[in-house]
């Protein structure tokens, strides 16, 4: 009898390696989380935002963003300014498009206006450049000045002062040379020459300029027909002549006066030769502002008439 053949089997156990979680799925959910992350705390930020401004304000930002003005007509209701009753208006289709029209072109015109000033404010200096520049050229008038008169030997006729205000050109009579003939306007052929030197010295500068004359304290006979005001008054006027004939931009001349014997340049000597003369003013651009301001050219109007403040008498 034959035995039955007994067969060993070998069970045989594959393990496989599994993938963890991670390796299946990777970092993508950080990233996603992160987003969401971010995202949340935008949103966060907005809420904060939002509630920390009035419902006027969201309003402003909203239409700011979008570029609308609902007193313009880009808005789908545009509205208008109240009128006398207090209602305010919605704008009808024709209405709305010619009063967007208008606005566009006022917008437009304001936008090249303001273009304009722009660029003319690069041009432009600062006040401080401005004076300091009108300093800088002040002095080196003053040694061109200087220089004409030395050149004509009349250094004794010639005072020159740098004030605040700018450069004061005092030229007097002296006991060898009178600038005009006595008691007349008529000026002497020497001063004639040196004030026509000036002219031009004058002109190189933009500076304002004032012209003032002035007289000793000898009165005249007949004081209500001819008396110093006239005399210092016409003197003024003859050297203003001579300097826009001779070259000066009558434009640049600011003011002409006469002082009369009013500030003597020696009151120990009322009678002296230095107190005839003639005052030349370069102002410096800050100086000849305070004038024309002075005159009321630049500053502020008169808002009321003084006389409707004062009472009545009657």
């Amino acid at each position: 009898m034959v035995r039955g053949h007994t067969k060993e089997h070998t069970t045989i156990i594959k393990r496989s390696a599994r993938k963890g979680h991670d390796a299946i799925h990777g970092g993508a959910w950080k990233v996603a989380f992160a987003d969401f992350t971010l995202a949340l705390m935008a949103l966060f930020m907005v809420l904060w935002i939002m509630g920390s401004v009035t419902e006027a304000e969201r309003q402003q930002v909203v239409m700011t963003l979008r570029g609308e003005n609902i007193f313009t007509g880009h808005t789908p209701r545009p509205i208008t300014q109240p009128d006398k009753s207090g209602k305010i208006a919605v704008l009808k289709n024709d209405d709305r498009a010619k009063k967007s029209d208008a606005d566009s072109t006022k917008q437009n015109a304001a936008n090249n206006t303001l273009t304009k000033l722009e660029e003319q404010a690069k041009k432009n200096e600062s006040l401080e450049e401005v004076n300091l520049r009108s300093r800088k050229e002040i002095e080196e008038l003053a040694r061109v000045i200087m220089k004409i008169t030395s050149a004509y030997d009349a250094q004794s006729n010639l005072h020159l002062e740098i004030v605040p205000q700018g450069l004061r050109i005092l030229i007097t009579d002296d006991k060898e040379r009178e600038m005009f003939q006595r008691s007349s306007s008529t000026l002497t052929p020497f001063f004639n020459r040196l004030l026509s030197e000036f002219a031009p010295a004058l002109n190189k500068i933009d500076n304002k300029i004032t012209i003032t004359g002035h007289t000793d304290a000898t009165r005249f006979r007949d004081q209500d027909r001819y008396d110093n005001w006239d005399l210092s008054g016409q003197r003024a006027m003859q050297a203003r002549r001579v300097l826009t004939n001779n070259g000066l931009d009558p434009e640049q001349i600011l003011q002409v006066g006469g002082m009369a014997d009013k500030v003597l340049f020696t009151p120990e000597q009322p009678l002296g030769s230095a107190n005839r003369r003639i005052e030349i003013m370069v102002l410096t651009n800050a100086a000849s502002e305070s004038l024309y301001q002075y005159f009321g050219h630049h500053g502020e109007k008169i808002i009321e008439p003084l006389a409707e403040k004062i009472p009545s008498s009657n």
